[in-house]
C-alpha cells in the first residue's frame, strides 16, 4: 500500500524564489488533500532526532511559559534532559513556524496570518515523548486494543518524528473502504510528519481539515497470529495557538460556497472545549 509522498524542505532553505513558491504551493495541496505530510532535510538533524530517541517518555512546555510551567525531573536524575528538551523544542518551534510560512503563501493569505497566532512571546509549543511498550498481536487482534485509536491533535500543526517500529497511519479519505487508512513508514533518517490540527481547522473553517491518525499494527504483523511487536517511540511537537487569540474562521474562508462552521473563541476555550469531549467520550466508553 504506497504512503503520503516526501516532500524536501531543503528548497525552502536553498532554493529560488520560485522554487519556494512550488514547495509552498505542494505543502498546501498535500496537507488539504490528506491532512497530513512527510517532510525530508528540514533544520532538525537525524542526530538530534536520534538522540531524542534515547530519552523515554516526557511532556513538557516551553521554558518560556510561565502560565503552565513545565515540572522537571532533577538535572541530577536525568542529566542533561531538560537542555536538550528545550533546546529540541525550539528547534522544533522554528521548523513550526518554517511550515506556517509555507501555508501562509499558499493559501494566499498575508505573511505573519498564521505565525502571528501562535509564534508571540511566550512560546506554548508543547513537546512530548511517547514511549509504547511491547504487546501481543494476539491482544490486539481482538479489535478491543489499539497502540493509539482514531484521534485527531489539539493545536494548530503537530511535528512528529517516529522509530522504525511502524504502525502510524493516517485516515485515507479517498478510499471507498470505510475505516481505510495510509501506513507512514519511516524511510529516511531527517523525516517529520506534519499534521493538520483542530485549531487550524477552524481558523481556516475546514478548508484545512485535521488530520485523523492511529497507531495500529503494522502491516508485515497483521497476519502474525502470536507475535509481539517490539517498543516504539515517536516525539510530538504542538504548535498551538495563543491562549487569547481568536481561532475562529478567518474571513478570507467564508464564502457563500463555504458558510461559516465554527463561531469565534479563544485558543483556550477551544483546547477546553476538546478536552471535555475527549475526557467525556472516554467516560462514556467505561
Amino acid at each position: 500500500m504506497p504512503s503520503l509522498p516526501l516532500i524536501d524542505f531543503s528548497t525552502f532553505y536553498n532554493g529560488t524564489e520560485a522554487d519556494r513558491a512550488k514547495l509552498a504551493a505542494t505543502i498546501t495541496a498535500e496537507l488539504q488533500k490528506h491532512g497530513a505530510m512527510r517532510l525530508i532535510n528540514t533544520s532538525i538533524t537525524a542526530e538530534t532526532i536520534e538522540e531524542g530517541f534515547k530519552w523515554e517518555h516526557f511532556d513538557h512546555s516551553s521554558a518560556a511559559d510561565t502560565e503552565f510551567p513545565s515540572k522537571w525531573p532533577s538535572e541530577s536524575s536525568i542529566p542533561g534532559y531538560r537542555q536538550f528538551m528545550e533546546n529540541l523544542l525550539e528547534k522544533c518551534h522554528i521548523v513550526g513556524r518554517e511550515v506556517l510560512q509555507n501555508l501562509e503563501q499558499g493559501l494566499g493569505l498575508r505573511q505573519g496570518e498564521l505565525m502571528d497566532r501562535c509564534c508571540a512571546s511566550p512560546i506554548i509549543d508543547e513537546l512530548r515523548m511517547n514511549y509504547y511498550a511491547p504487546i501481543s498481536t494476539q491482544k490486539l487482534n481482538t479489535g478491543k486494543y489499539r497502540r493509539a485509536w482514531p484521534h485527531t491533535d489539539f493545536g494548530m500543526i503537530t511535528l512528529l518524528f517516529q522509530d522504525d517500529a511502524g504502525g502510524l497511519e493516517v485516515q485515507d479519505r479517498f478510499s471507498s473502504e470505510p475505516d481505510a487508512f495510509i501506513p507512514l513508514l519511516r524511510e529516511h533518517p531527517t523525516e517529520m510528519l506534519v499534521y493538520v490540527s483542530n485549531s487550524l481547522e477552524y481558523m481556516t473553517n475546514n478548508y484545512l481539515k485535521a488530520g485523523l491518525h492511529q497507531v495500529a499494527t503494522p502491516i508485515d504483523m497483521q497476519d502474525v497470529a502470536n507475535g509481539i511487536l517490539p517498543e516504539r517511540q515517536s516525539i510530538a511537537c504542538f504548535i498551538k495557538p495563543r491562549r487569547e487569540v481568536n481561532v475562529g474562521p478567518m474571513k478570507q474562508f467564508i464564502t457563500p460556497e463555504r458558510p461559516r462552521v465554527y463561531e469565534d473563541l479563544t485558543g483556550l476555550e477551544l483546547h477546553r472545549v476538546r478536552v471535555a469531549k475527549l475526557y467525556g467520550a472516554a467516560v462514556e466508553a467505561h
